[in-house]
């Protein structure tokens, strides 16, 4: 099958997964958008395809060729550009998280199942080997009912994005949670299974400014509903979640632990240990590639697959719905310092739109 595909945010990150793009069998790259003068002109230069200031004039001169749109753009962008390409009639891939307003996620969902398209998420966690194995182990019921997990991210995400539109909430609805910590929330997610049901927090600001405040660390207490199909559907999961973005120049680091009826399994971005009943012990050092490419490759290549009915979608929009809705929901826990329903906020978010 052939796709014609247009590329929305042509900077650093967009670039790389541009290049990954073009070398996937069956892709033309029609046209991209990017504000930034400089951006286009890259952009033009090597990938001898049109370029446009805003996906709108990108859309009206060749709407008719595409099929895909790559979505890699500031987080409070991607609503209008998603929807934009809905109603153009083209497949949508969003870089992570998908948006930053439960409503706005709700309405790309409605928009896409009206349309008859694809609309996914590039959580790229889903496609690495060592996150697929621990999915794999807890879903096997190696460590029987999941009952407690935690989750750990830090770097030093305040310095080293000091200056750019990361740290502008109007561009990035948030600051470090909605970033990065972004990942850690879905990954958590998909490994356990679990559905968001309420959250609890706190959260410390690199500035207190009330209409500028950008979140560098974060805890959370969040309940989760088991629905697996290897889980005693209905039971609560109870997780803890940490990011701190004020890393002090210290390598980035990654952990999960997720416990069971019947053991334990950990992973910190290397190593996998499974722990169970017994004093059984099982560890595995993942050795197969995780760089941005081969990630990137796989995310693109499912979405691809999926439009033409070849695969199931590994990250379809309800995931970034459910991600969506956490992120919003401790962030009003730590605003209204109370445990929030997370999806009462769908619901509402629903009804709101009847």
């Amino acid at each position: 099958m052939q796709f014609g595909a247009a590329a929305i945010g042509l900077g650093g990150l967009g670039q790389l997964a541009l290049e990954v793009l073009v070398d996937l069998e069956g892709v033309e790259l029609v046209a991209g958008a990017d504000v930034a003068a400089d951006a286009r002109d890259v952009f033009e230069r090597e990938f001898d395809a049109p370029a446009y200031a805003d996906h709108e004039s990108l859309l009206e001169a060749h709407g008719d060729e595409i099929d895909v749109a790559v979505i890699v753009t500031p987080h409070t962008l991607h609503y209008e550009q998603a929807r934009t390409c809905l109603e153009a009639g083209t497949h949508v891939y969003l870089e992570k998280p998908m948006v930053t307003d439960v409503g706005d996620a709700v309405d790309l969902l409605e928009t896409a199942d009206r349309e008859g398209l694809e609309i996914q998420v590039g959580y790229q966690r889903h496609f690495h080997p060592g996150f697929a194995e621990i999915k794999r182990l807890v879903d096997s019921g190696r460590i029987g009912d999941v009952h407690t997990a935690n989750a750990y991210l830090g770097q030093n995400w305040i310095d080293l994005h000091e200056g750019t539109w990361r740290v502008d909430p109007s561009l990035s609805g948030g600051g470090q949670l909605y970033d990065s910590g972004s990942h850690l929330l879905d990954a958590l997610l998909w490994i356990t299974g679990g559905t968001p049901r309420s959250v609890a927090g706190h959260m410390e600001y690199a500035d207190e400014d009330e209409d500028d405040r950008i979140d560098v660390n974060s805890s959370l207490s969040v309940r989760l509903e088991a629905d697996g199909e290897n889980q005693d559907d209905g039971r609560s999961i109870l997780a803890g979640v940490t990011v701190s973005g004020d890393g002090v120049n210290l390598s980035p680091s990654e952990g999960y632990a997720i416990w069971g009826t019947d053991g334990r399994v950990t992973f910190d971005g290397e190593r996998i240990r499974l722990e169970e009943r017994g004093a059984t012990v099982y560890e595995s050092t993942i050795e197969a590639p995780t760089d941005f490419t081969t990630l990137t490759g796989a995310k693109l290549e499912n979405f691809l697959e999926t439009i033409a009915g070849d695969s199931e979608p590994e990250v379809p929009g309800d995931v970034g719905l459910q991600v969506t809705a956490l992120t919003e929901a401790a962030y009003r826990a730590d605003r209204e310092k109370r445990r929030i329903d997370v999806q009462s906020l769908i619901e509402n978010a629903r009804e709101d739109r009847l």
